[in-house]
């Protein structure tokens, strides 16, 4: 049998037409990608409460699409998902919800302008969320976080009568890379020798969870060979090794520079010379008595 079509008219030029996932069920993929949370539960830890409203994302439109997607670990991650002044302390949970909102907000089919500028900022956005949503990747941006103040207060006169608001702020901020999450505050005049000398062990003995993995210079992925990718492996092993011996230094040279401006080092070392004074003289008196 055969079958005649009339062909009216004539076919328009193909185009290329971009199609970006969005919704809900992409929301899901992505959680379920990198094990995190779906519709269906929630696998975050119980110390990961969420603190974000929607109220306080904040969209920077400008910095977004002044971004291209090629520079994205340049990027300023937290400032891409609108959550900025959260960083280190935003959960999981913030992180999900904020590029959720996100991608309501800003995908590149509710644009009116130009396309490509805003596929772009798209693209920067999902990596953003990629780094943030699993805890590795997360502890490698913060590990490198250009917003943090690796500041090192110096011995001097000014420090040492202004202890507390120059080393304070100091051992507070420095605190969120500890492996131990009970970690001892700097205090106040009124503690005792030993808060004082607990204080002191602790942070000589600090354990630090900060890493430098994010800064690899070398990208194993784009090796020919096997053997190609173990060289990769070994310089970036060794510039990471490099850099953990730089922060371990700034972080005793905090540690000796506050021990050496402390007023309280000073009155108990003064107390202990005055009482081994008192008791050599005690001592020389009961001699004197005794002749």
């Amino acid at each position: 049998m055969t079958f005649t079509v009339d062909v009216r008219g004539s076919l328009s030029p193909p185009t290329i037409a971009y199609v970006y996932p969005f919704g809900l069920a992409y929301f899901d993929y992505q959680c379920s990608r990198y094990n995190l949370v779906g519709q269906e539960g929630d696998v975050d830890s119980e110390d990961e409460k969420e603190q974000l409203s929607e109220s306080d994302i904040v969209i920077d439109v400008k910095y977004i699409k002044s971004l291209e997607a090629k520079d994205w670990k340049e990027q300023d991650h937290y400032r891409v998902l609108g959550i900025p002044n959260l960083r280190v302390k935003a959960s999981t949970k913030d992180v999900k919800k904020a590029y959720k909102y996100m991608v309501l907000k800003c995908h590149p089919d509710k644009s009116q302008g130009n396309t490509k500028v805003d596929e772009e900022a798209f693209t920067c956005i999902q990596k953003a969320y990629e780094q943030l949503c699993v805890i590795d990747g997360k502890r490698a941006y913060d590990s490198i976080d250009p917003n943090f103040d690796n500041e090192v207060p110096n011995v001097t006169e000014h420090n040492k009568q202004n202890f507390y608001k120059v080393f304070g702020p100091v051992i507070e901020r420095n605190a969120q890379w500890s492996i131990n999450k009970n970690v001892p505050m700097l205090g106040s005049d009124s503690d005792e020798i030993d808060y004082v000398n607990d204080f002191y062990n602790f942070w000589y003995d600090f354990k630090s969870w900060r890493e430098y993995s994010y800064l690899d210079e070398e990208e194993r992925d784009k090796a020919d060979c096997k053997e190609e990718r173990r060289y990769l492996d070994k310089l970036n092993k060794q510039e990471r090794v490099r850099r953990k011996k730089e922060e371990m230094t700034r972080m005793r040279q905090i540690v000796d520079n506050c021990y050496a401006c402390d007023p309280r080092i000073k009155a108990f070392n003064e107390d202990r010379k005055k009482r081994k004074l008192e008791a050599k003289l005690a001592k020389q008196e009961a001699y004197r008595q005794e002749q």
